[in-house]
């Protein structure tokens, strides 16, 4: 009876182990095979936030005669309005919704800007590398979105290191069409990356001058020329 007992803990115990292997490797491969686009079918304008007619005005007269600074801008106030403001009201991880998902809903000029932001973020906590550990889903839109925004040098160094990561590629299309041919390939170089062994020496370029002042404010001035030059995308008016 106990040897029964002892073979039907064994396998239950195989059973559990086989299930979180198996969940976790799906984990894996939907995030890298799932990449959030810069056209989305679930793209919708719910998430325009209801703001004053001259509210862009009344922060640019705020810093018109004011020194800009790393952390204290313009960029800052409106990215406060038009993106964390946008978070803290949907909290979309309470509502058990991905932060693709949510992304996927957005208008396609909030996505590139969104995503412009995470990697901002991204990048001056832990460089390059972070924001493609932390957001490999969002990895092809960065490159569609500095390529928007008029970010030239940014963006081909970028798409080095996306050739890098991925392997060699032509096209953003011709990426995504590799990932639906090849998923198991693709799969493997990211658990390769998700355990350190993977190094992206040409990161490094970007991370050379990406925390300099100079770049930091142009950075920041091109996601205010995008956001001003797309009004409508961003938000309604009272």
């Amino acid at each position: 009876m106990k040897i029964g007992i002892l073979i039907i803990i064994v396998i239950l115990i195989l059973v559990i182990g086989f299930l979180i292997l198996r969940n976790k490797t799906n984990n894996s491969e939907n995030t890298m095979t799932k990449f959030v686009r810069l056209d989305s079918e679930s793209e919708s304008t719910q998430h325009l936030p209801l703001l004053p007619e001259n509210w862009i005005s009344e922060i640019e007269q705020k810093w018109n005669d004011k020194k800009w600074g790393v952390y204290d801008n313009e960029h800052y106030d409106i990215c406060e309005k038009i993106c964390n403001d946008i978070y803290a009201t949907n909290k979309y991880w309470e509502k058990n919704q991905t932060h693709a998902n949510f992304l996927k809903e957005l208008t396609k000029e909030q996505r590139i800007y969104f995503t412009l932001i995470n990697f901002e973020s991204q990048v001056n906590n832990g460089g390059v590398y972070q924001f493609l550990f932390n957001y490999p889903e969002l990895s092809t839109l960065a490159l569609e979105g500095m390529q928007a925004t008029g970010m030239e040098k940014l963006s081909t160094d970028y798409e080095i290191v996306l050739n890098e990561y991925f392997g060699k590629f032509d096209t953003i299309q011709d990426l995504y069409s590799k990932f639906q041919n090849n998923k198991s390939d693709w799969n493997k170089r990211f658990t390769a990356f998700e355990k350190g062994y993977k190094e992206l020496p040409s990161a490094e370029k970007i991370e050379d001058y990406f925390y300099e002042e100079s770049f930091i404010k142009t950075y920041q001035q091109d996601l205010t020329k995008y956001v001003k030059a797309n009004r409508n995308k961003f938000y309604r008016t009272k």
